[in-house]
């Protein structure tokens, strides 16, 4: 009889374990990340605004999800969003295969160290800090890009004045910040190619390019479309640069969909529409970032 009620309570502890064990988690994912976002949901359907009073809040419905879609602005911002994290990406991972492809030859020797350790120093740096450093740098009177641009008998550039050169910085500095994590993913992709099918291939005479795209870019394919992934929802997120370089100037054409929300739940003081645009930016961020991890997965040749 004692050992048929030490077998059931150990069936009860083994039952009850996970639970106990999880729970302190889960209440901490629940209240950091599934109650902001329901609360979110609920304000996106209030007229709720800072600079009226509290008894001017009520229930609207679907309307700012309706004024956030119509604003030209929130879709220029999309739309340069779309863009940027495109171009940003596509060389960040064109960069990082490069490096990392450097680093497991043997171009640098018994250096090899050496220079990963200089390629992975953006990420050491906070992205505002190198943001506010690469400000200093695109600075059009005072900075030194400019100072060598004019060197060489080029005109100066209005880094944050015009359009494209302020579209340009963005991306030049994501892609120095973000260039080094691709290429950290991808050197540890390439140590899993077995050596013995790249010397097979380069017996058959399929040269270096040959043996890349048709044996090691295969084998690899799911860590590309990991790293892909990854800093497709990262450069959607784009905020800091953003914000240390151009502040969305000149007028409104680097303005993001994160700075869009951001500006207009807490400069114009539109809670609602803030909440609304939130809501969209998250639906954005993970029908894109869904989008290009099921096409990096697809397998070569296939319809």
């Amino acid at each position: 009889m004692v050992r048929a009620d030490r077998n059931g309570i150990g069936r009860r502890l083994d039952r009850w374990a996970p639970i106990v064990f999880t729970a302190p988690t889960l209440l901490f994912i629940v209240a950091l990340m599934v109650f902001p976002f329901l609360y979110s949901i609920y304000l996106s359907m209030l007229k709720y605004k800072l600079t009226l009073p509290a008894a001017s809040i009520h229930f609207i419905g679907l309307d700012n999800y309706r004024y956030m879609l119509e604003n030209a602005s929130f879709l220029r911002a999309a739309e340069w969003t779309f863009v940027f994290s495109v171009i940003a990406v596509a060389a960040e991972v064109t960069l990082g295969m490069i490096m990392a492809l450097t680093l497991s030859s043997t171009a640098f020797g018994n250096r090899t160290a050496v220079f990963k350790s200089l390629f992975i120093m953006p990420l050491m740096l906070a992205p505002i800090v190198s943001a506010k450093v690469w400000s200093l740098l695109f600075q059009v009177i005072y900075g030194p890009i400019n100072y060598v641009l004019s060197s060489l008998g080029f005109d100066k550039v209005s880094w944050s004045g015009e359009p494209l050169p302020a579209k340009l910085s963005i991306i030049l500095v994501d892609i120095w910040q973000s260039a080094p994590f691709c290429m950290l993913i991808l050197l540890a992709a390439l140590k899993t190619v077995p050596k013995e099918l790249t010397e097979a291939a380069a017996i058959d005479g399929a040269g270096r390019f040959g043996t890349f795209f048709r044996v090691t870019l295969p084998l690899i394919r799911h860590f590309l479309a990991l790293v892909v992934s990854i800093r497709i929802m990262d450069a959607l997120r784009v905020f800091d640069s953003v914000v240390a370089l151009t502040n969305g100037a000149p007028g409104d054409s680097t303005e993001t969909l994160a700075t869009v929300t951001y500006k207009t739940a807490f400069r114009y003081a539109d809670i609602g529409a803030g909440s609304a645009g939130s809501i969209l930016y998250f639906l954005f961020i993970v029908v894109f970032s869904l989008l290009a991890f099921v096409f990096m997965q697809r397998k070569p040749g296939r319809d």
